[in-house]
C-alpha cells in the first residue's frame, strides 16, 4: 500500500487494533499536516484503489448531504474540542454504490505532541435496511392496533404496563403516557383489583392458568371512576425483556344494552311492560299441571284503522289503556300478557280463580271496553273487542289452551265482533269433523306402511340467498284427501294429540334424504317436540341417511323454541350428537315462543328463523319493526345465519337483505312445490348452468 502518512508507532498499532477488534476500517488524520491515511478495509469500503491514498476534502465529499457538514463539524469539535464523536452517515462509494455507515473518531495526542484524529468506520448497510423495515413494521402495526375497536395492553410479569394503544385509550380515557408504568390495576375496580396481584402471583409460582387464552367478561374502570363491562382475552408471549401479557380488551357497554333489552323483549312487551305471550306459556305450562285453566284471547276490533288514521303514538295509548283496563278488571292471580300487535291474553288457573268466576271477569270486559278512550291529542275514541276463551282440563298442553283460545277468537270475530265466543262450543260442532279426519290419517299411515298410494305428500320452498339465488329448501307436508288438500295446521295437531306425528315425521325424513341424495341442496325439516324426544330418533336419522346415501351435512333439522320447555339436558345431548355428524339446527318461528338467550348461546343452533308475523307487522308499526331489528341484532351477536320466512313483497325482501338477512323465505320469490317439480327445477337450472 502507498501512502506518504508519517505515522508514530504506538498510535499504527492501535489503529490495527481497533480495526481487528471492530472488523471495521481504520482512518487516521493529521491535524498539522491535514493528511490522511485509510486502511486497506476502509479502501474496500469506498471500492477505491488503495494506491490512490485521498485527502480529507476527497473523503468528505463520498458522504452525502447534510452528513458531510456533519462530519465536518464533527472534526472542528473534536480539534477544538477534544469531543469524541459516533454517527451514522450516508456515502456514495467511488463506484456510485450508496451505503450506510457507522463511523467513530476522537483525539490522540502523540509522544511528540502531534495532534492525531483517529477512528473506525464500519459498513452497516444491511443492519440499516434491516432496522427500516422492522421500524417500517412497527409503524404498520401500530397503525393497525389504532384503528382496531379493541383496545391493546400489555404488562410484564409484574403488571406493569408497557404498552397502550389509541383505543385503548378511548376505552379507558387514559392516555398512554398516564398509564405506562403504572400497575394494570389502574383500570380495573375492586375485588378485581385485588384478585389480580393474587392472580400474577399464583401464575408466576405454579404456572397456572385460569384467564390466558380463555376470553371473559369483566368490569373496567375509566380515568373518571366509573365502571363499565369490558370483554377480555389474555396471551403469553416471551420477549428479550422477559415474559409478557398481551390482554385484548373491548367495551361491551352497548352490546350489554343491546342484549337486555332484546332480553326484556323476549319476555315483556315494551309499550305496556306486561309479559308477552313467551312469559306467560312458562306460567300457564306450570298452572296447567297442577289445575284446570282458563285463557281468553281479547283482540281490539279494527285496531289498524286508529293507527292509520290518527297516528302510532295515538294507538299506543290506547293500547295502553286497554292494558290497563283489563288489569284493573281481572282477578289479582290472574296472568296478563301482551300478545303481538293489539291482542291481550289472559290466563286463569282455577286452583284461584274458579271457572264460572273466569267467565264471568271476561264477559265484563266487553260492556267496560265500550267506554270512550279519551287521549291527550284530545280525542276520544270509541273500541270494541273480541275474546275468545278456552277452558281446559289438569295436564292440558299449554299451547293447546291458546291455540284453542285463538280459535274461539276467529270464532268471536267471523260472528261480528264485539262479542265472546267459546271454545267449547266449537269443539261440539266439530266433533263429527275431528273423527273423521282422525280415521284418515290412520288410513294413510296404513298405506305408507303397505306401500299403497298415500295422499301425504311432501312438497318445497326455496330459500334464497343474498343474490335471490335458490340456496336450500324448507321440506312441508302436504294432505291430499280425496279434493281437499287439509291444511298443515288442521291435521299436524292431530296427529300430535293421537301419537302419530313419529311415523308421519319419518316418512317425511324418508323424502327429504332423497331430496338431498339427488340435489346436494341443504333441505330442512320441521320436527315436533314429540318426535325430536322419541326414543330412537337419533338412530333413525342416521340409518335414514346412510341408506338412501345422502349427507348428514346436508339435512337441517328445525325445532321450535318451546322444545327448550322440555327435558332440556336431552335436547341438548340429541342435538350435540347430531351436530357432531354435521347435522344443522335451526330455532323455527323464533321470538313467538320460549327465548331463553342464556339457554340458546349454548345449543348447537346455526340458524334462527324469524317468523311470518314479525315480517308482517314489521311493516304496520315502527314498534314492532323495532323488535324485527332487535331479533335481527340478536341473532348477529350469536353469530348465526338468519332466515326470514313469509316474505311476501319487494319491500320486505330489501329491507331485509339490508339489515343483514342471509336467506329469505316466501311467496314473493317462491311458492311451495310438489317434491318432484322442486328437484326438476334445481336440476335443469344446474344443467343451464344457473
Amino acid at each position: 500500500m502507498t501512502n506518504n502518512f508519517n505515522w508514530p508507532v504506538s498510535a499504527k498499532q492501535l489503529l490495527e487494533k481497533t480495526e481487528n477488534l471492530t472488523k471495521s476500517g481504520s482512518w487516521c488524520i493529521d491535524v498539522e499536516a491535514n493528511t490522511l491515511f485509510w486502511s486497506l478495509h476502509t479502501y474496500e469500503l469506498f471500492e477505491r484503489s488503495s494506491h490512490e491514498p485521498p485527502s480529507v476534502d476527497e473523503a468528505v465529499k463520498y458522504y452525502c448531504s447534510p452528513y458531510d457538514q456533519i462530519i465536518l463539524d464533527a472534526i472542528d469539535n473534536a480539534v477544538e474540542k477534544s469531543k469524541p464523536w459516533c454517527l451514522k452517515a450516508q456515502v456514495i462509494t467511488e463506484k456510485g454504490t450508496t451505503k450506510w455507515i457507522k463511523t467513530c473518531g476522537s483525539v490522540f495526542e502523540s509522544v511528540a505532541g502531534k495532534t492525531f484524529l483517529f477512528g473506525s468506520i464500519q459498513d452497516i448497510s444491511s443492519s440499516h435496511a434491516n432496522l427500516t423495515e422492522l421500524e417500517r413494521q412497527t409503524v404498520a402495526l401500530n397503525t393497525i392496533l389504532d384503528n382496531l375497536v379493541d383496545g391493546v395492553i400489555t404488562i410484564d410479569s409484574k403488571g406493569i404496563i408497557q404498552g397502550f394503544s389509541k383505543p385503548a385509550e378511548r376505552i379507558f380515557g387514559y392516555q398512554a403516557s398516564d398509564v405506562i408504568g403504572t400497575n394494570v390495576k389502574i383500570l380495573m375496580p375492586q375485588p378485581y383489583r385485588r384478585e389480580h396481584d393474587q392472580y400474577l402471583k399464583n401464575y408466576n409460582k405454579t404456572g397456572k392458568k385460569k384467564i390466558i387464552g380463555i376470553g371473559r367478561e369483566v368490569i373496567g374502570a375509566r380515568k373518571d371512576g366509573s365502571t363499565f363491562p369490558i370483554e377480555l382475552a389474555v396471551s403469553e408471549t416471551d420477549t428479550p425483556n422477559g415474559k409478557r401479557f398481551i390482554g385484548m380488551v373491548r367495551d361491551i357497554t352497548q352490546q350489554k344494552k343491546a342484549a337486555e333489552k332484546i332480553e326484556f323483549l323476549s319476555h315483556y312487551d315494551e309499550l305496556t311492560r306486561l309479559p308477552n305471550r313467551t312469559r306467560l306459556i312458562e306460567q300457564v305450562e306450570t298452572w296447567g299441571a297442577e289445575a284446570k285453566i282458563t285463557v281468553a284471547c281479547i283482540n281490539i276490533d279494527y285496531f289498524r284503522r286508529i293507527n292509520s288514521v290518527l297516528g302510532e303514538s295515538v294507538g299506543d295509548e290506547v293500547l295502553a289503556v286497554v292494558a290497563e283496563r283489563i288489569k284493573l278488571n281481572v282477578d289479582a292471580n290472574a296472568l296478563l300478557a301482551k300478545d303481538l300487535a293489539d291482542k291481550f291474553i289472559v290466563a286463569f288457573t282455577h286452583a284461584h280463580c274458579p271457572e264460572q268466576a273466569s267467565l264471568a271477569q271476561i264477559q265484563s270486559l266487553l260492556p267496560l271496553m265500550r267506554e270512550p278512550v279519551q287521549t291527550s291529542h284530545s280525542h276520544k275514541i270509541h273500541v270494541t273487542v273480541s275474546i275468545g276463551i278456552a277452558t281446559l282440563n289438569k295436564g292440558t298442553n299449554s299451547n293447546h289452551a291458546l291455540v284453542n283460545a285463538e280459535s274461539a277468537l276467529a270464532s268471536a270475530k267471523a260472528q261480528g265482533r264485539n262479542r265472546l265466543s267459546i271454545y267449547q262450543e266449537l269443539m261440539q260442532s266439530n266433533l263429527q269433523h275431528d273423527y273423521a279426519l282422525e280415521t284418515a290419517l290412520h288410513n294413510e299411515l296404513e298405506c305408507i306402511d303397505t306401500g299403497c298410494e298415500t295422499g301425504l305428500k311432501c312438497w318445497l320452498q326455496s330459500k334464497v340467498g343474498r343474490d335471490y339465488k335458490t340456496l336450500g329448501a324448507e321440506a312441508l307436508i302436504r294432505w291430499q284427501l280425496g279434493d281437499r288438500m287439509v291444511p298443515p295446521d288442521e291435521f299436524i295437531p292431530l296427529a300430535e294429540q293421537l301419537g302419530l306425528i313419529v311415523p308421519i315425521g319419518h316418512w317425511m325424513l324418508e323424502q327429504v334424504a332423497q331430496v338431498i341424495k339427488e340435489t346436494n341442496k341443504p333441505v330442512a325439516i320441521n320436527v315436533s317436540p314429540k318426535e325430536f324426544l322419541h326414543e330412537g330418533f337419533t338412530a333413525q336419522i342416521f340409518e335414514t341417511m346412510n341408506r338412501v346415501g345422502a349427507p348428514t351435512e346436508r339435512l337441517i333439522i328445525e325445532i321450535t323454541e318451546n322444545l327448550l320447555l322440555q327435558q332440556h339436558q336431552k335436547v341438548l345431548s340429541i342435538m350435540k350428537t347430531l351436530d357432531q355428524a354435521g347435522v344443522k339446527f335451526s330455532i323455527d318461528d323464533f321470538g313467538t315462543g320460549y327465548s331463553n338467550l342464556s339457554r340458546l348461546q349454548w345449543l348447537p343452533v346455526s340458524e334462527l328463523k324469524i317468523d311470518k308475523e314479525f315480517i308482517q307487522s314489521a311493516f304496520e308499526s315502527e314498534r314492532d319493526r323495532n323488535l324485527l331489528d332487535s331479533i335481527i341484532l340478536m341473532a348477529k351477536q350469536m353469530r348465526v345465519s338468519i332466515v326470514a320466512e313469509g316474505v311476501e313483497t319487494g319491500l320486505q325482501a330489501t329491507y331485509l337483505k339490508d339489515s343483514g338477512v342471509d336467506l329469505q323465505q316466501g311467496f314473493y320469490f317462491h311458492k311451495p312445490q310438489p317434491e318432484k317439480d322442486w328437484i326438476k327445477n334445481i336440476t335443469s337450472s344446474k344443467s343451464r348452468g344457473a
